[in-house]
C-alpha cells in the first residue's frame, strides 16, 4: 500500500502533485482515470495519484467519480491528499464531501505555489495571474484550517506533527511540503531528459499558454480548428493547436476530436514525447492511446512533469503543463531543451 494517495480532479494536477514526491526519489504512480485505480495501486508505488477528470463536468459527475474511489480512500495511507486547481476551480466542496470523511477529521487547507509567485494571504488565493483574490474557504465546505503562505518554508511549519491525522487540499506547494517530511533523508533529484523530437498538443486556450505559443518561433505549427487536426506527416518537434473554427461546436466535441487526431498523428509516426497542455487534454489522448497509468520521473521546469507511459500501444515520454501556468518563455523553454538533448543522441551516435 502507497504511503500518499491523490485525488485530482484533472490529469495535469495529479502529476504536478505527484512529481514533488518523484523528485525526492519516491516511486510514484498516477492513474488517469478511477477505473485504473487499481492497477496503479499494484506497482509497489510509494505515492499513487488518481485523476478522476471531473472539473469540467456537473457537481453530480463529480461526486459520482469521487465515490468510485472513496472505499480505496477510506483506507489507511499515511496521507490523503485532494489535489485542487490553485484558483479553487472545480467542485471541490462537493468532492471533499463526497469522501465521506468522519466530521472530526481535520482539514488543512493551502493551495498555494510560492515558487510560481502564487500566494495565499489573510484566507484568499493571489499573486501570479490573479486578478482579484479569491476566497479559499467558502470553496470548501466544512471547517478547515486555511494556511496562509508566501513561502514554502510557511507551509512546511504548518504541517501538524503527526501526517496522517487531517485531509491535505491544496496544489503544488503543499504536495512538496508534505514530500519533504516524508523523504526528509533525500536530496531533490533532477528528471531524466525528455527524448526528442516531440509532438506539443495545445488543447488549452488560457490566455497564460496563448501567450507561451506565441513566443516560440521556427517550430512549425499545425492548427487544428474546433479540434479538428488536419492530415499531416510529421518527423520533428511539432506544436499542434486547437484554434476557434467558423462553426460552433461544443466544447466536448471539439476536445474529442482533438484527442482523436493527435492520437492517429503520434500512432503514425516514431516520435517518442508527447507534451499535452491543459489536464482534458493530456487525459484524453493518452486514453485513445490506450494508456491507463504513468510513472511520474520529475520535474523539467516548475509545473512541468515528465512521466512515462507504462501501458498502452507503446511507450512514451509524456511531459504535462497547467493551461494557467508558466512565464511566457515555457514552451521556448522545452523546445531548446529537446533541440540540445537531439544535439547530444546525435553527437553519441
Amino acid at each position: 500500500m502507497p504511503k500518499v494517495l491523490i485525488l485530482a480532479d484533472d490529469v495535469t494536477g495529479a502529476l504536478d502533485s505527484s512529481v514533488a514526491f518523484a523528485a525526492r526519489g519516491l516511486r510514484a504512480i498516477c492513474a488517469l482515470a478511477p477505473e485504473t485505480l487499481e492497477r496503479a495501486l499494484d506497482q509497489n508505488a510509494d505515492v499513487v495519484a488518481v485523476a478522476t477528470n471531473s472539473r469540467e463536468g456537473s457537481e453530480q459527475a463529480a461526486r459520482d467519480a469521487i465515490a468510485s474511489v472513496r472505499d480505496i480512500a477510506a483506507k489507511r495511507f499515511e496521507v490523503l491528499f485532494k489535489k485542487v486547481d490553485s484558483r479553487m476551480k472545480g467542485h471541490i466542496a462537493a468532492e471533499i464531501d463526497a469522501l465521506s470523511l468522519p466530521l472530526d477529521r481535520g482539514v488543512v487547507v493551502c493551495p498555494a505555489i510560492p515558487r510560481l509567485k502564487r500566494h495565499v494571504v489573510g484566507g484568499s488565493v493571489c499573486g501570479a495571474g490573479i486578478s482579484t483574490p479569491i476566497p479559499v474557504a467558502p470553496a470548501i465546505g466544512r471547517p478547515a484550517q486555511v494556511v496562509d503562505a508566501t513561502s514554502q518554508a510557511e507551509i512546511l511549519t504548518a504541517l501538524p506533527s503527526t501526517l496522517s491525522a487531517p485531509l491535505y487540499v491544496g496544489a503544488a506547494g503543499l504536495a512538496e511540503a508534505l514530500a519533504e517530511r516524508l523523504a526528509a533523508n533525500s536530496a531533490p533529484r533532477p528528471a531524466p531528459s525528455p527524448q526528442s523530437p516531440a509532438v506539443f498538443a495545445i488543447g488549452s486556450r488560457d490566455p497564460v499558454t496563448v501567450a507561451q505559443v506565441e513566443a516560440l518561433s521556427g517550430v512549425p505549427k499545425v492548427s487544428a480548428p474546433n479540434g479538428r487536426v488536419p492530415s499531416a506527416t510529421i518527423a520533428g518537434t511539432t506544436i499542434i493547436q486547437m484554434t476557434p473554427g467558423d462553426e460552433q461546436r461544443s466544447g466536448k466535441a471539439a476536445g474529442e476530436d482533438f484527442a482523436s487526431g493527435v492520437a492517429a498523428l503520434l500512432q503514425a509516426s516514431a516520435i517518442p514525447t508527447l507534451l499535452g497542455c491543459g489536464g482534458e487534454t493530456a487525459a484524453a489522448i493518452l486514453k485513445k492511446l490506450g494508456a491507463g497509468f504513468l510513472e511520474v520521473k520529475g520535474e523539467l521546469l516548475p509545473g512541468v512533469p515528465l512521466s512515462h507511459t507504462l501501458d498502452g500501444e507503446r511507450r512514451l515520454d509524456v511531459i504535462t503543463k497547467s493551461g494557467g501556468f508558466g512565464p511566457p518563455d515555457t514552451l521556448l523553454a522545452l523546445v531548446q531543451m529537446l533541440s540540445a538533448n537531439a544535439q547530444r543522441d546525435h553527437q553519441k551516435a
